[in-house]
């Protein structure tokens, strides 16, 4: 495989992970914004783990804050950082996750608000974990195919090296696919 051919299947497998992770965080963040603040304040409540004055504002923004970066990863806009951001967001997840199972706490996750419910167990936080290095992946060969960032110039503007190619004739081109 060329070098192009290598480039192009790189950005398409970049869009499919971005799109994918970013419809993701679209439709949990849907869930929870369409279940109102008070029933994402009361899931987070749950975990026991943040104080009374940080749960209630949480509440209000963690769905649309989920929305907004999700379409950001849908369109491949602030790419890099949206997925940096998003790969924190899952870390804490997982941790999250992982101190219910830990303590027992039957607390729903609420991930996809209070219509699905999901118990704590060691496979949520493994999703969770594999959902972090995901969007950690999209971060570093950001921003992928048909991103709005190579429209605007944002992202990888020097010359990137292949990984295994020969050298310094392997650059990776700008825009792909045409």
């Amino acid at each position: 495989m060329g070098v192009v051919d290598s480039a192009r299947l790189n950005g398409l497998g970049v869009l499919t992970l971005r799109v994918a992770v970013g419809i993701l965080l679209v439709v949990a963040g849907a869930f929870k914004a369409h279940d109102g603040p008070s029933a994402t304040a009361a899931s987070i409540a749950g975990y026991r783990l943040l104080p009374p004055a940080i749960v209630g504002p949480l509440g209000v923004a963690l769905p649309y804050a989920e929305i907004i970066l999700g379409g950001y990863l849908c369109a491949g806009l602030f790419t890099r950082t949206a997925a940096i951001i998003a790969s924190a967001q899952f870390a804490i997840f997982s941790g999250a996750v992982a101190s219910l199972v830990v303590r027992r706490l039957p607390a729903d996750c609420g991930c996809f608000g209070s219509g699905i419910p999901t118990p704590p167990s060691w496979g949520h936080v493994a999703a969770d974990v594999a959902l972090t290095a995901v969007a950690a992946l999209i971060a570093w060969r950001a921003p992928g195919a048909y991103a709005v960032d190579r429209l605007l110039g944002i992202g990888r503007t020097a010359p990137d090296f292949e990984a295994g190619s020969s050298g310094a004739g392997a650059v990776r081109p700008e825009v792909l696919p045409s």
